[in-house]
């Protein structure tokens, strides 16, 4: 279950979960974009008994629209990777996503939660359309994407971050959206 962030509340919760994270890995906390998308994952809530449960939040994530020289550009710019430079991100600038403020609360990690996370990249692809998502990713957790996603994620180069090695990663959303089986495998993964 998720929840797109269209309102203070939502926003407060949204900050509350990704500031903790920051603090807790000491990872640079980069301003929210006004225009950026985002959603809270939350905890699947019991069915039988709705009105006992109150909704917690269990992960981030946030969607930008790719624009180097915007300052909320979290992905380009000095001591990072120039994805204005590749041939693909420049023939499809419009469709190109940044992916930031991803995170699962530690309580959750290893669990499979992380596969719910699949329901809001569905929800994002399905309302617009994006031919690339490109981000900054820590090398283990690129590694896990690797091996959920194929080949549709691919590694440009590795950097070094606060604390962590840094995978500046390009993913092929048309790619993984054409290959019928790996989606097939993973909405029974999230249980779509």
């Amino acid at each position: 279950m998720y929840e797109r962030v269209e309102n203070s509340q939502q926003q407060q919760a949204f900050e509350s979960m990704w500031e903790h994270i920051c603090k807790r890995n000491n990872w640079i906390n980069d301003p929210y974009d006004p225009k950026g998308i985002r959603y809270n994952l939350l905890f699947p809530q019991d069915r039988r008994f709705p009105f006992f449960n109150k909704k917690k939040i269990i992960g981030t994530i946030e969607f930008l629209r790719y624009n180097p020289k915007s300052p909320y550009c979290t992905v380009e710019g000095q001591g990072r990777y120039c994805f204005s430079e590749l041939k693909e991100i420049k023939q499809y600038t419009d469709r190109v996503w940044e992916i930031d403020k991803l995170c699962l609360s530690e309580k959750f990690q290893h669990k499979g939660y992380f596969t719910s996370f699949f329901h809001v990249f569905e929800d994002h692809i399905f309302n617009h359309r994006p031919k690339f998502y490109i981000g900054l990713m820590e090398k283990k957790f690129f590694q896990m994407m690797q091996m959920k996603f194929g080949f549709a994620i691919e590694s440009k180069a590795e950097m070094k971050g606060p604390g962590t090695s840094l995978m500046a990663v390009v993913f092929d959303v048309e790619k993984l959206m054409n290959d019928i089986k790996k989606v097939e495998t993973l909405k029974k993964l999230a249980k779509i």
